[in-house]
């Protein structure tokens, strides 16, 4: 019977434990249901712009005006995860990404909250604009190497006539000198010919023409022979030279010419009128005398024939006007024989 008292008392101490236990664990677990009071709002802000192909994202966080350090923060672009960061000591913080494609794009910075503070959310939005064209090349490109155009050469261009030529003859020599397609103008030229020894210089006219004569010996003549032309060049055209060849034939026999004939020169009077011939000896004219000499003489021979002539007219007028008529005196005018008659 004690037994089963210490049983029962056993029983209902371990019942009466296990309720007080129970008692003091209600109003702890009553405690963790029940909803706690939020704390304070924080204040979050979000900027983003580009800047050196990269996307820059900063902001701040703030509780009643003041800053919340340490605070994590996460961020998005067009509500993909980009990175996350902390606020500094002065609550402000800052991240860069990769810079999206050109366009617009929306920006959000997150903060969860933790045990004093509820979480907070800040977006805003970006554009991208796109990449500008690439800037021309301002390095100067490495410089050409000089191109070297040839200098335009001296043409000598020359005939030789006659060809062949004979022996004690003269060889004519002719012919243009050009450079460049210009005329080498007002030059001089060494024109040589081998047979004798002949040389002649010769000047280019405006046109690069030029002309020489070659006067040849008429014996120990070559079957052919060589004329060389030379420029010796100057300050605007080059040097050139040239050979040319022509034949040579025997010399022409000489031909004896006739003496000159010696005509005799035969005396040739002219007679102007019989007063002239009788006071001007006749004039001879002899072959090489000068046209003036003789137009002298005629002239003169007229002029005195005329001056004769008018003589004697005055004398035969002066005779008839002088005969002394009956009575009359010889004197010194035709009053004083008036004078005699009256007496």
């Amino acid at each position: 019977m004690s037994c089963l008292r210490f049983l029962r008392g056993y029983a209902l101490a371990v019942a009466v434990s296990a309720l007080l236990l129970f008692s003091l664990g209600l109003p702890a677990h009553a405690n963790a249901d029940l909803p706690q009071a939020p704390g304070p709002q924080p204040t979050l802000t979000v900027a983003a712009q580009a800047q050196g192909g990269q996307l820059v994202i900063s902001g701040s966080l703030t509780v009643g005006g003041l800053p919340v350090p340490k605070a994590n923060i996460s961020l998005a672009v067009d509500g993909h995860p980009v990175g996350k960061t902390s606020t500094g000591a002065d609550g402000t913080y800052s991240a860069s990404t990769k810079l999206p494609d050109p366009g617009t794009h929306a920006v959000t910075a997150s903060f969860s909250g933790d045990k004093s503070l509820g979480g907070a959310d800040a977006t805003t939005s970006v554009t991208v604009a796109a990449p500008p064209p690439p800037a021309p090349s301002t390095t100067a490109p490495p410089p050409k190497p000089p191109t070297t155009t040839a200098a335009p050469t001296t043409v000598i261009s020359a005939a030789l006539s006659p060809n062949p030529v004979a022996a004690g003859g003269v060889l004519g020599v002719t012919g243009t000198v050009t450079s460049g397609g210009a005329p080498v103008d007002l030059s001089s030229l060494t024109v040589a010919c081998d047979f004798g020894g002949q040389s002649a210089l010769a000047v280019t006219d405006p046109a690069g023409s030029f002309s020489v004569n070659l006067s040849l010996p008429p014996t120990g003549q070559p079957p052919t022979l060589t004329v060389t032309i030379s420029f010796a060049g100057d300050a605007r055209f080059p040097a050139a030279k040239i050979s040319l060849q022509a034949g040579v034939t025997a010399a022409a026999p000489a031909t004896s010419a006739p003496p000159p004939s010696i005509a005799s020169s035969a005396p040739a009077t002219a007679s102007v009128s019989p007063s002239i011939s009788a006071l001007a000896p006749p004039a001879t004219a002899h072959r090489g005398d000068s046209a003036p000499a003789t137009t002298f003489g005629i002239v003169f021979g007229i002029v005195g024939g005329t001056s004769l002539a008018a003589l004697g007219v005055l004398w035969v007028l002066a005779r008839r006007r002088h005969t002394l008529l009956p009575g009359e005196r010889r004197g010194f005018g035709s009053d004083f024989g008036h004078t005699e008659r009256s007496a």
